[in-house]
């Protein structure tokens, strides 16, 4: 009887539980909980007295903003649709930049404050924003943590949970989105053609067109109608913008664009998995204390499928499953953001990086994301990540078992896995 009283409260516990926000439950409670991000970091470092971001223009500001979290200038790209915090600054004249890392994403905009998302090991993605405006001179900017952004960033686009978006939509001459032509979340699966609305576009696409360079206008009958900014492959905007507030120029890379979508959905991708463990480990935790049993036994078989499921959904990211096959020439961006990007990977003893380009076909030569050496992936569940870990070597290592695969070859699986027996500590059989 006293176990079916206990079940019977612990499951009306639960289903009111099942209402609220998933991002709001034990043990995530994300908007009260104080996140440890590499951002925080830095400006607990200015809290004991560092002089850190004092000292020069907004534009000195950011440049060290980037230095202090590992972030490239050369990954600069350039979004001038009306899609941010910050809209009344953004405009095709005055786009916004962003800048990313494996482990971070700043954006900025002339006149406006900093933008920055960083990771947090249990809360996942979080949202800062950085005041530059209200700055006192020769005195860091504030930091303030930016719970609107999670009306986007952890919305139906992202599943609830809180993570990176990138869009492309259709923007009329002052940047503003035309919504009832509609919008597409892009990412590495995403056809060219649905690429890049509201985004400059630096590099050439080969034979694909897209939508990036482009202005749309309202017609009757709920029509559009679009015209290129720019008519021919560019290398450089300053024929459109002025360049000189943007730390890399004029340029917005076709790479780097490639390279934000494909990274922005495998963090999403681990921070979902990541939250949805810890939370399926705490509730497994709690109703095993309630029934008297040992906290260490098997999961349920219930769990099991769940944790399972959220293995094959990190498994199919991380090798690249859905990505879009690029026929032709493939594309030509510039060189600069690609030997940084490079520069910044792990080699094996052949000197193969999980961070070589293709090109053509595909973005990367060797399909195996290198996101797998973030501190997202790093910050898993370890029983999350071991079996993450089990499944890629069995993939790798025994291909013709795994039919949902087969667009990788054995020569390539083999690649891979000397590249991850040689560079990546703790990798199955390495």
């Amino acid at each position: 009887m006293k176990r079916l009283f206990l079940a019977a409260l612990f499951f009306s516990a639960t289903f009111a539980f099942a209402f609220e926000p998933v991002i709001e439950r034990a043990p995530t409670f994300y908007s009260d909980s104080e996140p440890d991000t590499p951002l925080t970091r830095i400006f607990d470092r200015i809290e004991k007295g560092e002089k850190l971001l004092c000292k020069g223009t907004d534009t000195e500001i950011l440049k060290e903003l980037l230095d202090l979290l590992n972030i490239p200038v050369e990954s600069q790209v350039l979004v001038y649709s009306k899609t941010s915090a910050q809209n009344s600054r953004i405009s095709p004249e005055t786009p916004r930049a962003i800048y990313f890392s494996d482990n971070a994403y700043v954006g900025w905009v002339q006149g406006g404050q900093i933008e920055a998302t960083t990771f947090d090991p249990e809360l996942g993605a979080i949202f800062h924003l950085i005041h530059l405006i209200e700055r006192k001179k020769d005195s860091p900017p504030k930091l303030s943590r930016d719970k609107n952004c999670l009306s986007c960033h952890a919305g139906s686009p992202t599943s609830g949970f809180p993570g990176a978006l990138v869009r492309s939509v259709f923007p009329d001459e002052s940047g503003q989105p035309i919504f009832h032509a509609g919008t597409f979340r892009t990412d590495d699966s995403s056809p060219i053609e649905e690429r890049w609305g509201g985004w400059y576009v630096t590099g050439k696409a080969g034979d694909f067109s897209h939508m990036g360079n482009m202005i749309a206008s309202e017609q009757p009958a709920n029509e559009v109608a679009v015209h290129k900014i720019v008519t021919e492959p560019v290398e450089d905007l300053s024929a459109v913008i002025s360049t000189e507030p943007y730390l890399a120029g004029g340029t917005s890379d076709i790479v780097a664009l490639m390279v934000l979508e494909h990274q922005a959905k495998v963090h999403n991708t681990l921070v979902q998995a990541n939250i949805t463990v810890r939370q399926l480990l705490h509730r497994d935790r709690e109703m095993k204390k309630v029934f008297d049993e040992p906290v260490d036994a098997p999961l349920s078989e219930t769990n099991q499928r769940i944790l399972a499921g959220q293995v094959d959904k990190v498994v199919d990211a991380l090798l690249f499953r859905d990505e879009f096959e690029m026929e032709d020439d493939g594309v030509d961006g510039a060189i600069e953001f690609q030997r940084a990007f490079t520069e910044a990977g792990k080699q094996d003893r052949e000197l193969r990086s999980l961070r070589d380009f293709r090109l053509y076909e595909r973005l990367f030569k060797y399909r195996c994301s290198y996101v797998i050496y973030s501190d997202v992936f790093e910050h898993l569940p370890g029983e999350l990540k071991s079996q993450v870990l089990v499944r890629l070597r069995e993939i790798l290592t025994n291909l013709s078992s795994f039919p949902d695969y087969n667009y990788l070859s054995e020569s390539e699986c083999e690649k891979i896995d000397r590249i991850l027996a040689d560079t990546f500590p703790g990798w199955p059989g390495g």
